[in-house]
């Protein structure tokens, strides 16, 4: 059975600290372990040596814990460093990939190391690559490609280099860097990866979420805009715009999947949001039922907001394992025909003889659902009504998602009644493209058209409608390797 998740392509941090009186690499590793969910497949640190501009780095595959499991005692002392943790959609999964990127002293326009960590994804990164004869790739991935254009471009500065470098990407890049002693912070024009500032003690801390302050005690400041370049040193924190769209294009997904329910997020908080998406989803698809019932875990305030909404009764009876990993546990045939499926235990005496919603964030194959369905019937639920507090998942993310082909996505060749049928539902109802658009930046009073108006201003949502790319990606996505595509 193919995973149902859809998984983000990583998470970044950077901290700077001028009194040198922070454990720099403890709060990293602290911080990074907040964006744990946003990458588990490596995780890594680069870390400035003081007096010398050189960076030393830490990475390796699994998880932070994995990584650094005597914690931080045998890394250097710094005033300044930066963190990721990734999950491949460019490059495969192999150490050569682990992040952050390190560049040595001595190469053409560089002066000192840099170091870069990157959320995203260039989708014109294999047109980039093919330009560059002169540098030998370490790596498969896009952060190289970003740090080849570094490394040939010209300028007295390296903010200079790095907006000539930035004015040749296409696509999806939030990014912290090292170099010449500073920190730095770029987010794309669109601003579809998201990238917030913080003031931690004297210093200051960037991050892909504000979750990451919160575990460290940080203070949040403000989300870059769009199109924003940050240079953090002695100094302070200074601020200047590379580029401007008419249009951002924040990832839609963020909101419904795969930020943190803590984190605020386009000056809303993430939890308040995905309530709001079970409201307009119980306004849209009401169901004559006893109880709604979240499919764990994301979908919990979206099942919320949905009882709130209807006065139906709102419980938990199905309960994720806390311990089940499916890296290492591989049910048998025997299990499977008793189609259990390992992430969920269900309590039997909620659910017999009730008439479920079961509410989930979002549809992508449908196998999971499928088994879980046939379990609550198993377990004496007498009907099941499938709601789904967003669109249809009908095509793929060329940005850093890890949304699967058309042909694996099961909204994308069959109708609405047909899903229903797959996964065992007696009847299914997905959150339109306008009820998206109120609960994410509107109100419950915007008419349809307002609403997804609001929709394309503000965010890219392609994966659901083509229109709603921030600019047209099938050409440059064609040039994708194919593990990318």
């Amino acid at each position: 059975m193919a995973d149902e998740a859809i998984h983000d392509h990583c998470g970044i941090v950077g901290i700077f600290d001028p009194t040198n009186q922070l454990d720099v690499p403890r709060y990293l590793v602290i911080a990074m372990t907040a964006l744990q969910h946003r990458g588990q497949e490596s995780a890594g640190v680069a870390l400035l040596l003081p007096g010398t501009g050189e960076i030393v780095p830490k990475t390796g595959m699994g998880r932070v814990r994995d990584v650094f499991p005597q914690g931080t005692d045998d890394l250097p002392k710094t005033c300044c460093g930066i963190g990721h943790v990734r999950y491949s959609t460019t490059g495969s999964s192999c150490v050569e990939n682990a992040a952050p990127f390190v560049l040595r002293p001595g190469r053409k326009m560089i002066d000192d190391a840099v170091a870069i960590a990157h959320n995203g994804n260039v989708v014109n990164a294999s047109e980039l690559r093919a330009e560059i004869t002169d540098i030998a790739f370490q790596s498969d991935t896009d952060s190289e490609v970003i740090a080849a254009l570094l490394l040939r471009a010209g300028g007295e500065s390296f903010a200079h280099r790095l907006r000539q470098a930035a004015h040749r990407l296409r696509g999806a890049y939030s990014l912290v860097l090292l170099a010449e002693g500073k920190l730095y912070g770029l987010r794309d024009p669109y601003g579809m990866r998201p990238l917030s500032l913080g003031r931690l003690g004297d210093g200051w801390i960037l991050a892909s979420e504000t979750c990451a302050f919160d575990r460290v005690g940080a203070t949040f400041v403000r989300e870059l805009a769009p199109g924003e370049l940050v240079t953090i040193d002695e100094q302070g924190c200074r601020t200047e715009t590379f580029l401007r769209r008419a249009r951002r294009g924040l990832c839609v997904f963020e909101f419904v999947y795969f930020s943190d329910a803590t984190s605020v997020l386009d000056g809303r908080n993430v939890y308040q949001v995905r309530e709001e998406l079970g409201r307009q989803l119980a306004r849209e698809y009401p169901a004559e039922a006893d109880m709604v019932v979240p499919v764990p875990l994301t979908a919990i305030p979206m099942a919320l907001g949905y009882a709130e909404q209807t006065g139906l009764a709102f419980a938990e009876p199905v309960i994720a394992s806390r311990y089940a990993d499916r890296s290492f546990i591989k049910p048998d045939q025997r299990l499977r025909r008793l189609e259990i499926d390992l992430k969920f235990n269900i309590v039997q005496s909620k659910i017999e003889g009730k008439r479920i919603v079961l509410v989930e964030d979002s549809i992508v194959r449908g196998n999971t659902l499928q088994i879980l369905i046939k379990a609550l019937r198993r377990k004496g639920a007498s009907e099941v009504h499938m709601r789904v507090a967003a669109p249809p998942i009908k095509h793929p993310c060329y940005f850093g998602i890890d949304i699967p082909d058309e042909d694996e996505l099961i909204a994308s060749h069959r109708s609405v009644d047909a899903v229903a049928q797959y996964i065992g539902a007696d009847s299914l109802g997905y959150l339109s493209l306008a009820g998206l658009g109120r609960a994410t930046g509107g109100g419950a009073g915007d008419t349809d058209h307002a609403a997804e108006g609001i929709l394309r201003h503000r965010f890219c949502f392609g994966c659901m409608d083509e229109r709603g790319y921030p600019f047209p990606v099938r050409e440059d996505a064609n040039r994708l390797p194919s593990d990318v595509r």
